[in-house]
């Protein structure tokens, strides 16, 4: 995907990541802010609107109320949903938050070109084959989420669900640990 031709909705916790947004693309580029954790019914609502529409990238900070808003929106869409991400290490270290406002401009644009698609209705990998395969060992988890560009303190219950999310087979996760 050409990033200055973005079409989607990126959603967003807030003014400040839109306003990031708007800086670096121009004042076309549509968002919907969450407003944080406080979204709601409506705007979930407008979000899965707007998914079926145009589709929408969920773009949310690299922290934990991130991931949770981030969940919350992907469990209440049906199928699949384009996801953007940055890691803490691209956000200003003199920076207090750990948002997508505080991230340079390059990390953003970067992010937004190596979408990855989740859905939620995806198993890919099975309990067995995640356990038998040493995938919930913290170290392992470390390596595939920093591929991913996830958050690398997700727990293994959710780093598995993200896993299935993206449609990710054994196959490919032993490769990345193996390419370490």
């Amino acid at each position: 995907m050409e990033v200055n031709k973005i079409k989607q909705i990126i959603i967003v916790e807030g003014k400040t990541d839109t306003d990031k947004l708007k800086k670096i693309f121009g004042n076309d580029i549509k968002t919907i802010e969450t407003n944080g954790l406080g979204i709601n019914e409506t705007t979930l609502s407008f979000i899965k609107e707007m998914n079926d529409k145009v589709g929408v990238i969920i773009f949310t900070d690299p922290d934990g109320p991130g991931k949770k808003i981030r969940e919350k929106i992907i469990n209440y869409l049906d199928g699949e949903v384009l996801n953007a991400f940055i890691k803490k290490d691209n956000i200003n270290q003199n920076s207090k938050k750990i948002g997508i406002a505080e991230a340079d401009d390059e990390s953003i644009k970067l992010a937004l070109k190596n979408l990855i698609t989740l859905d939620k209705d995806s198993e890919s990998i099975t309990w067995s084959e995640y356990l038998n395969n040493d995938l919930f060992i913290k170290k392992n988890r470390d390596i595939i989420a920093k591929h991913y560009n996830w958050n690398e303190k997700i727990s293994s219950k959710t780093f598995f669900k993200w896993l299935n999310w993206s449609n990710v087979t054994l196959d490919q996760l032993l490769k990345i640990l193996e390419s370490k």
